[in-house]
């Protein structure tokens, strides 16, 4: 919708929802997805660039192999709309139900099996990952104040917003509205951007304070 608002979010970065003792499994594999191995495909979902079936884990498993039955994560799973593994996002099917409206661009949500330590027992619990990797040049950087260069003699390498900037100080280009309703600006770091339809549709559904939603304004 013309001059309709741009939300900016922080879930990605919101450590209160990085709770759930599983590990990632690696592509194609039901093994533990090693540190320095996963790292690539990270830093690529991190900053929006998409992952492939190469760098997209295969599931998630517990990590508690002192639990033989997946009835204690299964319940500790349903009490959580959303939460993360690292910066990764998953979202349970009826969030992801809400969104299935909404233009994701390039992005997918992409089923995410969750496993009991044996990685063998599936726990009863439907979650995907959101993935998108669509970029627009959103921030206006000139009147956003608290906006600085990551590195000084290098801004090309991107921006930063303080943390306790609220959404109200920060203004986007109202060039963004077009196109995709997820995405990311790709000089900004640790932040991305929905439309205004996406950012109500999260607070409908409770989730404003856990995907860290704050109104931008147009200059």
């Amino acid at each position: 919708m013309k001059d309709a608002p741009i939300w900016s979010m922080r879930v990605m970065g919101n450590s209160t929802l990085d709770d759930v003792p599983v590990q990632p499994l690696a592509p194609g594999s039901m093994e533990i997805w090693d540190g320095a191995d996963v790292l690539p495909a990270h830093v690529q979902y991190y900053h929006g660039r998409g992952l492939t079936d190469a760098t997209r884990l295969s599931g998630l498993a517990c990590t508690n192999r002192s639990v033989q039955h997946a009835d204690w994560l299964e319940d500790m799973l349903r009490a959580r709309p959303v939460f993360l593994w690292n910066s990764f996002v998953f979202l349970e099917k009826k969030v992801c139900d809400a969104l299935s409206a909404f233009d994701l661009g390039d992005g997918r949500f992409t089923r995410t099996p969750i496993f009991q330590s044996d990685r063998k027992t599936e726990v009863d619990c439907d979650f995907y990952l959101l993935e998108f990797s669509n970029a627009k040049d959103t921030v206006d950087r000139d009147n956003t104040e608290r906006c600085r260069p990551l590195y000084k003699a290098r801004p090309e390498a991107g921006y930063l917003l303080s943390n306790d900037q609220t959404g109200r100080d920060i203004f986007v280009h109202p060039s963004a509205q077009e196109g995709a309703d997820f995405w990311f600006d790709p000089m900004i770091r640790h932040l991305q951007f929905v439309s205004d339809g996406v950012a109500r549709t999260l607070i409908d559904l409770g989730l404003r304070d856990k995907f860290l939603l704050y109104q931008c304004k147009f200059p």
